[in-house]
C-alpha cells in the first residue's frame, strides 16, 4: 500500500498546483485507475507505465498524464477516460470496486485474463457503457443483480467463465442490447421465456452451459436476430416451429443438445441462413425436402443423430453448399448424383449410414473438394475419377463399402493428399505408382482390398509417410528392395498379401516400429540388419517358409516387445543374447525346427507360456519340463561312477547307518527342546518379541530406530489390517512421527518371496520417493519359484482368471490398470454396494455402456464430463480401460501399448471452439474487445 500511498499523495499535490482541469472528475479517475492497478496482479508489468510520479517528471508530458498510459483512451475534448481495455495480458487478482469512478467509460474490455471471484458490481454504476467483455476469465458465483443499470449497453461478452445459477432475467431490461454471450459457464435452469422480447438483440449465444428444460417457443419473436447459438446444454423436447419464424437468421446451432423428435419443415423458411448445425441430438424420421428452399446454405451437418430415409435430391440444388455432414445416423437409398454439380463444395461426410448405389462420379469436379468421407456404408462402383481436380483433397475415407474397379491414376498426383483409407472394399489391379512421391501423405491404408501385381518401389521414398498397410491382397510378387527407407515409416502392414521372394536387407528402418509380414510366402532367412530398426516394437514374421537362424541382433533391439516368428523352418538355436533382453513381453518361435535349450537366466522367458515353444522337437530345458541332451549324459556319468564306488562303500555302510541313526536322534532332542521353550516364552512372556535379522534401510534422514520401531509390533490395538502378506500397524515413534509398517508372516520360503516383493514394491517409490502407478501388488510376485497358494491382491482390482488360476502376469496388472482408469473417470471406488452384491466397478461400467445414456453416468461430472470436449477424451480413456478389463486375458494389451494409445489417442470429436475456452482454451469463441466472434465447429477426424 506504501507505494500506492506516496502515488496518490505525490499526485494530489502536484495537482494543486500544476494541473487545470476538473479537480473532482479527474482526481477521481486517477484514483480509480490507481486503485485498479494496486489490486490486480501483473506478473509481465504490463501496466508499468501507470506511475503518476514517473510520468510527471517528464518535461514533455501531455496532460492528462494517464492519457497516454497503456489500454486507456481519453475523449479528444474532455480528456476524460471513454476506453478501458486490459485484455490479454494475464491479469489476476480482483476488480476494486473504485472502478466506479471511471463514470465517462464507454468500453470496458476485461478479457483474456484470469481474474476470479465475485464478478465487481461496482461495474454496472459505469451509466456509459456501451460494451462490456469479461468474457475468458474465472468469475465465479451466481451472477450479480444490478447490470439493468446500464441502460445503453449493446454489448455483453462473458463467454468462458465459471457462472453458476439461472440465466439473469435482468438482461431483458438492456433494450439497446444488440449482443449476448453468456456462453461457456455453468448457468442452469431454463433459458427465460423473457429472452425472447429483446427489440435489437441480433447474436444470443448461450452455449456449453447446463441448461435444461424446453427451448422457449418465445425465442422465435426476435425478429432482429441473426446468429442463435445455444447448444452443448441439456434441453428436453422438440425444436420449436416458431424459429421459423427468425427471418433474418443467419446462423443457427443447437448442436449436442440432447433434443427429439423430428425436423421441422417449417425450418425451410429460414431463407436467410448460411449455417445451420444441429449435430449429435436424437432427430428422427426423414430429413425434410423443405431444406432445398435454404438458397445461400453454406453449412449444413444434421450428424450423429437417428435420421432415416433417403437424402432428398432437393439438397442436391444449393449451390451455395460448401460443408455437407450427414454422417452417423441411419440413412437408406442412393446419394444424390447432383452433389457431383456443386460447385462451391469442400466437405462430404456421409459416413456411418446404409447408403448404397454410386458415389457421384462428378464428385470433386469443382476442384474445391477438401474431405471426403463416406465410409461404413454399402457403396458400390468406381473411385470418381474427377475427385481431386484441383489438387485441395486433403483426407480421402471410403473404407468399409464395396467399392470396384481400378484406382484412378490421377489420384497419384494429388499433392494435397494426407490420409487415404481405403481398406475392405473390392478395388482391383495394380497399386498404381506415384503415391510415395506425394508430399504431404501420411497415413495409406489399402488393406483388404483385391489388389494384384507389384507393390510400387516409390513407397520406399515417400517423404512424410508414418502408415502404410497393404495386408490382404493378392500381389504374389516380392516387396520392394528399398521398402524401408521411408525416413518416417512407423507402421508397416503387408500381412497375408500373398507376398514371395526374400525379406529386404533392413537398409534406413529408422522410424519404423511395427513391422507386421505375417501369413505370406516369404522364404530365405531373416537379415541380421534388423539391428538398423532401433525403434522397432513389434516384429511378426510367423506363416511364413523362412529358414536360417534366429539372428541374435533381435534381442539387442532397444525396445522390442512383441517377436512373433512361429511356423517357419528356422533351425539352430535360440540365441543366449535373448537371456539379456529385458524388454520382452511376447515371444513365439513355435512349430520351427529348433534345437538346443530355451533361455533361462533372464526375467522373461521363465514367465512365457510353453506354447510359445511347441512343435520344435529340438528344443529343451527351460519351462519345457526337458531336460537338454548335455545334463542327460551328466546324469547318466554320474551313475556309472557311483557303480564303481559301491563295493567300496558297501564296507562302512553300517557304520555310517548307525552313526546318523544316532545324529537325527539328537538332533530331534535338542530342537523340541528349543521349540518347547520358544513356545512357552512366547505364551507366557509379557515382552516377548521375534528377534532378527532386522535391517532398517532409510531413503530419507530418519528421527527413529529400528527398536523404535520393533517396540510397536506387539500391539494388537494398533492393527489397520491384515494381508496376504503380514499384518500392517499404526506406530508412533518418540518423535511424535505416526508411520506405517508391515510386518511379513512366517516361514523363510514364504519370507524370501515376499521380502523380494517388498522390495519391488520400494524399486517402483520415484526420485522423491513417491509412489508410481506401476504395482499392483500382484505381478511384484511373479518372480517366486513355486505357485501361489492364496489371493493376493485388493478385491475389485484382482483380474477374474487369478480367483480360480492362482497365476499372475503382466496381464494381471493391466486389469487392475484398467479398474484404476475406470475408478479416475467415475469418480467411484473399485467396490461399492451401488454395483450390487458381488460386483465390481467393471461389472458396473459395461452394464451401463449397454443401456441408453449409460455412458453419460459413468463419467464423473466433476471431472468435466458436462464438456463435449473433455467427454470425448474422457470416452477415449473409457475405451482403453474397457480393453484392459478384457475377460480374456490375451485380449488385453500390453502396458506398452497401453501407454502408446494413451499418448496416441487423439480424441476423434466434433469439437465446437466455443467449448474449448471453458475446458481449458484461451482466445476462442467471445473473446476480444468489439464484435463477439462466434466459432464453427471443425470436422470429425479420421
Amino acid at each position: 500500500m506504501k507505494p500506492f500511498l506516496f502515488s496518490l499523495f505525490f499526485f494530489f499535490f502536484f495537482f494543486q498546483t500544476q494541473i487545470v482541469f476538473s479537480a473532482t472528475t479527474l482526481s477521481l479517475e486517477i484514483l480509480s485507475l490507481l486503485a485498479l492497478k494496486n489490486s490486480i496482479v501483473d506478473p509481465h508489468k504490463f501496466l508499468h507505465d501507470w506511475d503518476p510520479a514517473s510520468t510527471f517528471t517528464k518535461s514533455n508530458y501531455q496532460d492528462p498524464v494517464w492519457c497516454s498510459w497503456t489500454g486507456i483512451t481519453c475523449h479528444s475534448r474532455t480528456s476524460q477516460i471513454t476506453n478501458l481495455d486490459l485484455s490479454n495480458r494475464n491479469l489476476s487478482g480482483t476488480i476494486p470496486p473504485e472502478i466506479r469512478y471511471l463514470s465517462s467509460l464507454v468500453h470496458l474490455n476485461l478479457s483474456g485474463n484470469d481474474f476470479g471471484g465475485n464478478l465487481q458490481a461496482a461495474i454496472f454504476q459505469l451509466s456509459e457503457l456501451r460494451t462490456l467483455d469479461i468474457s475468458h476469465n474465472y468469475f465465479n458465483s451466481t451472477f450479480p443483480p444490478g447490470i439493468s443499470k446500464l441502460k445503453f449497453l449493446t454489448v455483453f461478452n462473458a463467454y468462458s467463465n465459471n457462472f453458476i445459477g439461472p440465466l439473469p432475467e435482468e438482461f431483458i431490461r438492456l433494450r439497446f442490447l444488440e449482443q449476448l454471450n453468456l456462453g461457456g459457464s455453468y448457468f442452469s435452469d431454463r433459458i427465460p421465456s423473457g429472452y425472447g422480447s429483446f427489440p435489437r438483440l441480433k447474436i444470443l449465444y448461450l452455449a456449453g452451459n447446463a441448461l435444461e428444460g424446453p427451448i422457449p417457443p418465445q425465442l422465435g419473436f426476435l425478429a432482429q436476430l441473426e446468429r442463435l447459438e445455444i447448444g452443448y446444454n441439456n434441453f428436453s423436447g422438440e425444436l420449436p416451429a416458431e424459429l421459423a419464424l427468425l427471418s433474418n437468421l443467419k446462423y443457427l446451432d443447437i448442436s449436442s443438445a440432447n433434443l427429439s423428435g423430428r425436423l421441422r419443415p417449417e425450418l425451410g423458411n429460414l431463407t436467410s441462413l448460411e449455417n445451420l448445425l444441429l449435430f449429435k441430438n436424437h432427430f428422427t424420421d426423414q430429413i425434410p425436402s423443405t431444406l432445398g428452399n435454404l438458397k445461400v446454405l453454406k453449412a449444413l451437418d444434421l450428424s450423429d443423430n437417428q435420421l432415416t430415409g433417403s437424402i432428398p435430391q432437393a439438397l442436391g440444388t444449393l449451390k451455395e453448399l460448401t460443408k455437407l455432414s450427414l454422417m452417423m445416423n441411419k440413412l437408406t437409398g442412393e446419394i444424390p448424383q447432383e452433389f457431383g454439380d456443386l460447385p462451391n463444395l469442400e466437405l462430404f461426410h456421409l459416413f456411418n449410414n446404409s447408403l448404397s448405389g454410386f458415389l457421384p462420379q462428378k464428385l470433386g469436379s469443382n476442384g474445391l473438394l477438401q474431405r471426403l468421407d463416406v465410409s461404413t456404408n454399402s457403396l458400390s462402383g468406381p473411385m470418381p475419377p474427377t475427385i481431386c481436380n484441383g489438387n485441395n483433397v486433403i483426407k480421402l475415407i471410403l473404407f468399409n463399402n464395396k467399392f470396384q474397379g481400378l484406382l484412378p491414376a490421377s489420384l497419384t498426383k494429388c499433392s494435397s493428399l494426407t490420409r487415404l483409407r481405403i481398406q475392405n472394399n473390392g478395388f482391383n489391379g495394380s497399386i498404381p505408382a506415384g503415391f510415395g512421391s506425394l508430399p504431404n501423405l501420411t497415413f495409406v491404408d489399402l488393406s483388404n482390398n483385391n489388389f494384384t501385381g507389384q507393390i510400387p518401389e516409390d513407397f520406399g521414398n515417400a517423404i512424410k509417410l508414418q502408415y502404410l498397410n497393404i495386408s490382404g491382397n493378392s500381389f504374389n510378387n516380392p516387396l520392394p528392395n528399398n521398402i524401408w527407407n521411408a525416413v518416417n515409416l512407423q507402421i508397416f502392414s503387408a500381412s497375408s498379401s500373398k507376398i514371395v521372394g526374400h525379406i529386404p536387407d533392413f537398409d534406413g528402418c529408422q522410424s519404423i516400429y511395427r513391422i507386421e509380414l505375417q501369413g505370406n510366402s516369404l522364404n530365405g532367412s531373416i537379415p541380421w540388419k534388423i539391428s538398423h530398426c532401433q525403434k522397432l516394437l513389434l516384429l511378426n514374421l510367423s506363416r511364413n517358409s523362412l529358414t536360417g537362424i534366429i539372428p541374435w541382433e533381435i534381442s539387442v533391439l532397444p525396445s522390442i516387445t512383441d517377436v512373433d516368428l512361429s511356423h517357419n523352418f528356422l533351425t539352430g538355436t535360440i540365441p543366449s543374447n535373448f537371456n539379456n533382453c529385458t524388454t520382452l513381453e511376447n515371444f513365439n518361435v513355435s512349430f520351427n525346427l529348433l534345437t538346443g535349450p530355451i533361455p533361462s537366466s533372464g526375467s522373461i522367458f521363465p514367465n512365457l507360456h510353453p506354447s510359445s515353444f511347441s512343435g520344435n522337437e529340438g528344443l529343451c530345458g527351460g519351462i519345457l519340463s526337458k531336460p537338454c541332451a548335455a545334463d542327460t549324459l551328466a546324469a547318466g556319468d554320474n551313475e556309472v561312477e557311483l557303480q564303481k564306488q559301491q563295493p567300496k562303500r558297501t564296507a562302512g555302510a553300517i557304520v555310517w547307518i548307525i552313526a546318523a541313526a544316532f545324529g537325527i536322534g539328537l538332533f530331534v532332542l535338542v530342537a523340541g527342546t528349543r521349540c518347547f521353550h520358544a513356545n512357552y516364552n512366547r505364551r507366557f512372556s509379557t515382552d516377548s518379541q521375534e528377534i532378527g535379522p532386522w535391517r532398517l534401510t532409510a531413503f530419507q534422514r530418519l528421527n527413529f530406530t529400528a527398536e523404535d520401531v520393533l517396540e510397536c509390533l506387539s500391539m494388537t490395538d494398533k492393527i489397520l489390517g491384515m494381508g496376504s502378506t503380514g499384518t500392517v500397524y499404526k506406530a508412533e515413534m518418540p518423535g511424535g512421527e505416526i508411520i506405517a509398517v508391515k510386518k511379513l508372516w512366517g516361514k523363510h520360503k514364504d519370507h524370501i518371496r515376499r521380502r523380494r516383493g517388498v522390495l519391488a514394491e520400494v524399486d517402483v517409490l520415484d526420485g522423491e520417493m513417491e509412489a508410481r502407478v506401476a504395482d499392483f501388488g500382484v505381478a511384484k510376485l511373479i518372480q517366486s519359484d513355486e505357485s501361489m497358494s492364496v489371493i493376493a491382491g485388493s478385491y475389485g482390482y484382482i483380474a477374474p482368471e487369478y480367483a480360480y488360476t492362482l497365476q499372475v502376469d503382466e496381464k494381471s496388472d493391466i486389469y487392475s490398470y484398467g479398474v484404476v482408469l475406470m475408478e479416475i473417470l467415475s469418480g467411484k471406488r473399485s467396490v461399492d454396494p451401488e454395483f450390487g452384491d458381488g460386483n465390481s466397478i467393471v461389472d458396473w461400467v459395461r452394464l451401463k455402456i449397454k443401456s441408453k445414456d449409460g455412458v453419460d453416468e459413468i463419467l464423473d461430472k466433476n471431472c468435466g464430463a458436462g464438456c463435449g470436449a473433455v467427454k470425448e477424451e474422457m470416452l477415449q480413456m473409457l475405451r482403453i480401460a474397457l480393453l484392459c478389463t478384457s475377460g480374456n486375458p490375451s485380449d488385453r494389451p500390453s502396458m506398452r501399448d497401453v501407454v502408446l494409445m494413451l499418448q496416441e489417442a487423439q480424441p476423434k470429436r466434433k469439437l465446437l471452439e466455443s467449448v474449448v475456452g471453458r475446458c481449458g482454451g484461451h482466445n476462442v469463441g467471445g473473446g476480444g474487445g468489439g464484435d463477439i466472434l462466434l466459432p464453427q465447429k471443425p470436422t470429425l477426424e479420421t
